[in-house]
């Protein structure tokens, strides 16, 4: 069954962006631009940076070190993750074959 898709229209710094969505993800659209028109907010108010197209710039930077980084940091998770299960499993393999000898 395809999922059911939806045109919404996000405005980044006041710029229309149409776009067509999976409807069940539209919520995660909308936060997306509430977080980056936040951050751009924050940045006039902060730096005094008015020009949209440099706003934009700096928050597609901000928010490509922050994906970057969170992409990093679950490659190095998994990792971890399927060491120590290999780990555990060579340890509960270890404990098997004892039990069976054991027995």
């Amino acid at each position: 069954m395809q999922e059911e898709k939806k045109t919404i229209t996000l405005y980044i710094a006041q710029q229309p962006f149409k776009l067509s969505v999976a409807a069940a993800q539209e919520a995660l659209y909308r936060k997306a631009e509430q977080r980056i028109n936040g951050y751009i907010r924050q940045l006039s108010e902060k730096s005094h940076v008015s020009d949209r197209m440099t706003q934009m710039g700096y928050a597609l930077i901000n928010f490509a070190i922050k994906e970057t980084y969170l992409t990093d940091k679950q490659h190095y998770v998994d990792t971890k993750l399927k060491d120590n299960l290999k780990n555990l499993q060579h340890a509960l393999q270890a404990v098997l074959n004892g039990m069976e000898e054991e027995a």
